[in-house]
């Protein structure tokens, strides 16, 4: 997809890519769950024009990404579909710009696009930074400490707890 040539044109473009086409994405979610198969993201890629103060206009162009991610909630260890949006606005520079304070701060990020992208990329770029940093249910069902757990005691094989030693060296004195 030619970016600058959809800035000029004020186009919109939109699509759909099925989740097992991510590749990146993938070890992200839940293995095995059906929704890996069916789910899919939606995108929407609009390039529009910006006025610069100088006189000159700056291309732009804005993506949406949305989808509904199997993802494990690290709270009761279940499966929780997870509603992922997120929306990036991006100006289009012919060569990397040296960031200033302002560039850093400002709400758009410079993309050097010189040749036609890959949108399957670019949308995949954007689903995996707008990825929850904890999924997790709003409510658990079944918290770990509901399911009893909490009480059982944890045995590992072949290794010596470390209060155990120190609670054998207590009885020896």
């Amino acid at each position: 997809m030619n970016l600058h040539e959809l800035a000029r044109e004020e186009r919109t473009e939109r699509g759909q890519l099925a989740l097992f086409h991510l590749s990146r994405l993938l070890p992200s979610l839940l293995a095995g769950h059906a929704t890996v198969q069916t789910n899919q993201v939606d995108w929407l890629v609009r390039g529009y024009s910006q006025a610069q103060p100088g006189g000159g206009v700056q291309p732009m162009v804005e993506l949406e990404v949305t989808s509904v991610l199997p993802l494990l909630c690290q709270r009761c260890l279940q499966p929780v579909l997870q509603q992922v949006q997120d929306k990036a606005l991006f100006r289009l520079v012919g060569q990397e710009p040296g960031l200033t304070q302002q560039e850093l701060e400002a709400e758009d990020e410079a993309l050097c696009v010189q040749e036609p992208v890959d949108i399957q990329a670019m949308v995949e770029d954007q689903m995996l930074l707008a990825l929850p940093l904890v999924p997790m249910h709003e409510v658990c069902l079944q918290p770990i400490a509901a399911a009893g757990l909490e009480d059982q005691p944890i045995d590992l094989p072949g290794r010596t707890l470390p209060f155990v030693v120190l609670a054998s060296l207590k009885k020896d004195k």
